[in-house]
């Protein structure tokens, strides 16, 4: 193949230095602008005189980390505020570590809706990303951090300086989740075992297949024996206790009252007795609470101070997703996030709650429970029908054509776990299955979709071989699939993604007017998944129901000049993250 001279165009170049050197000077400032926020915290939090009348208990939430857009890990700064703002607007009122430990010890009652507000991992990014939110709402917070990473040079985590004039800003205060995280009778999907290793120098882990945390075990050979005594677990953890005491100590003066112990679930139910009663000693003497377990949101007065429970707020969920989980552990009515107005009276809420936002629905599932909404407008006999599913693989997004409320009558058409499966209901009739595809596989990065799998587990379960099958796709992978329905009498063809082509009969009995969509979750037969749980969001996108004469009956797609500006703005987000990840 033959080389071709390119003759260099120093103008042009030039140009392309200017415009880089702009766009970057922009993104100093901005990011100028951030720091110079999160270091110098010009605003003081206002004490208010609450009303305190609630003697049953409180939510608590836990943030992993704030990103400032969509991340696979982190909750985006948008969705905290989003969040955070509509609890508020209900009348949620953040309560410090010392009111819940009143609460508990003194039996003082709370405010009517108390909220324990929480940031584990000590992450530089959710103090930057979350001050301006609980300056604007007036919210406390506290931010747990390792002691280990006080005095390393990563800027990913707050050094004390940092944390003490966020201590003084009255906005947050400070928590431990320990000293280290370190990982210890650790075995790859082979049954090898890998022994002790720090959570840096994991070298991929989904080929970690069995681990435990630090404090929460003997030491153990490949065999699943301990190789220390009762005497040296006992030492080694106090040792841990006590190095982090001492960090704390030199650095912020005192241990904080509050501690979140990993990993959690464990302590005070499936741990070896032993290591947990040498855990259980040392956090009774430097704490004053613990948040042992991360399963609901809501502790009530009867609940053990040391055996506090937190709900971490999963990146994937929408809005609504969160309001359904807080409503469904603390059995308090919650208001839920309906979005554009105008465009939620269009459609018949059914079950679950639905927010419309944009060119966007998205519908909530209620726990356990198919969520359903239904276009009010009646859609004609033939018509062209167009959409994108972009919720989570591992769920039941449905579509309904031909529905009609009086019979009960439809043809659904499910993704469900990367399948499409056609479903006819005729009246009076049960609902039967007419076609099922197996889409293409979908890629996916382990590295930000891993799975949790500390867990209590014998030499047996090591030889067992992975606990993940490969097919199997993790609870928070999003995908996008685009739909196309063409509908006459009685024929329908599907076109899914130009993947999936078919074409299929519509009984003569299905002959009702509407379209709608659902959500439910998809139950799985595992344990090991980090983020099962019964409540589904089905997001539905770009719809676009079209007649014969090609006249739009219904449309949410975005206009043209909504399409640039869109455009325009995601092109700069992510100028603007990929400077924050690289420098």
């Amino acid at each position: 193949m033959s080389k071709k001279e390119v003759a260099l165009n120093p103008k042009s170049k030039d140009r392309k230095k200017v415009i880089r050197a702009i766009i970057q000077a922009v993104i100093v400032v901005f990011l100028a602008i951030v720091l110079i926020r999160a270091v110098f915290l010009l605003n003081k939090f206002e004490d208010s005189t609450l009303a305190m009348t609630n003697n049953e208990g409180f939510i608590a939430l836990s943030y992993f980390g704030v990103s400032r857009g969509e991340s696979p890990k982190y909750v985006s700064k948008d969705d905290l505020e989003k969040q955070l703002s509509l609890l508020a607007k209900q009348g949620y009122q953040t309560v410090s570590q010392q009111d819940i430990i009143d609460f508990y010890q003194q039996g003082k009652p709370l405010p009517e809706k108390a909220l324990y507000l929480s940031f584990e991992d000590g992450r530089t990014d959710s103090s930057v990303f979350a001050q301006k939110i609980l300056e604007k709402l007036n919210y406390k917070a506290t931010m747990y951090t390792y002691a280990n990473k006080l005095n390393t040079k990563d800027p990913k985590f707050l050094k004390p300086n940092h944390l003490k004039v966020m201590e003084n800003s009255g906005y947050w205060e400070l928590g431990s989740n320990g000293y280290r995280l370190t990982y210890i009778n650790v075995f790859n999907d082979e049954g090898k075992s890998l022994g002790v290793i720090d959570e840096n120098d994991v070298p991929d882990k989904m080929m970690i297949e069995y681990y435990n945390h630090y404090l929460m075990d003997f030491i153990r050979d490949e065999y699943m024996i301990p190789t220390e005594t009762r005497g040296e677990m006992e030492e080694r953890i106090a040792e841990d206790y006590e190095l982090m005491r001492e960090i704390y100590t030199e650095t912020l003066g005192e241990v904080p009252k509050a501690y979140a112990i990993m990993h959690a679930n464990s302590l005070y139910n499936n741990m070896d007795a032993l290591a947990e009663n040498a855990n259980d000693k040392h956090i009774k003497e430097q704490f004053k609470m613990n948040f042992n377990l991360e399963l609901d949101a809501y502790n009530d007065a009867d609940a053990n101070i040391y055996n506090l429970s937190r709900l971490q707020v999963s990146p994937y969920w929408p809005t609504n997703h969160l309001m359904m989980k807080i409503q469904q552990s603390s059995k308090q009515e919650v208001e839920f996030a309906s979005g554009d107005a105008e465009m939620a009276e269009q459609w018949g809420l059914a079950n679950g709650a639905a927010e419309f936002l944009d060119n966007e629905i998205i519908l909530t599932s209620s726990p356990s429970k198919e969520g359903t909404l239904f276009l009010q407008k009646p859609v004609p006999t033939a018509y062209q029908f167009e959409f994108d599913f972009y919720g989570n693989v591992i769920g039941e997004q449905s579509v309904y054509v031909n529905y009609d409320a009086t019979t009960n009558s439809y043809i659904r058409i499910m993704l469900k776990d990367n399948e499409i499966i056609v479903f006819e209901k005729q009246p009076n009739r049960e609902e039967t299955i007419i076609e099922h595809h197996l889409l293409k596989e979908i890629e996916w990065s382990g590295e930000d979709y891993a799975f949790n799998k500390a867990t209590v587990y014998t030499y047996r379960d090591t030889q067992g071989g992975s606990r993940i099958d490969e097919e199997e796709y993790p609870r928070n992978l999003k995908n996008r699939r685009h739909f196309m329905l063409q509908i006459g009498q009685g024929e329908l063809k599907l076109e899914v993604d130009k993947e999936l082509a078919t074409t299929f009969a519509i009984n003569e009995a299905i002959q009702g007017k509407q379209i709608g969509f659902s959500a439910a979750y998809s139950k799985k037969d595992t344990t090991h998944e980090q983020y099962a749980d019964d409540i589904y969001d089905t997001v539905v996108e770009n719809i676009k129901i079209t007649d014969e004469s090609e006249q739009v009956v219904f449309s949410n797609q975005y206009t043209e000049m909504a399409r640039v500006k869109y455009n325009v703005s995601t092109w700069f987000n992510n100028i603007v993250d990929f400077f924050i990840q690289t420098f």
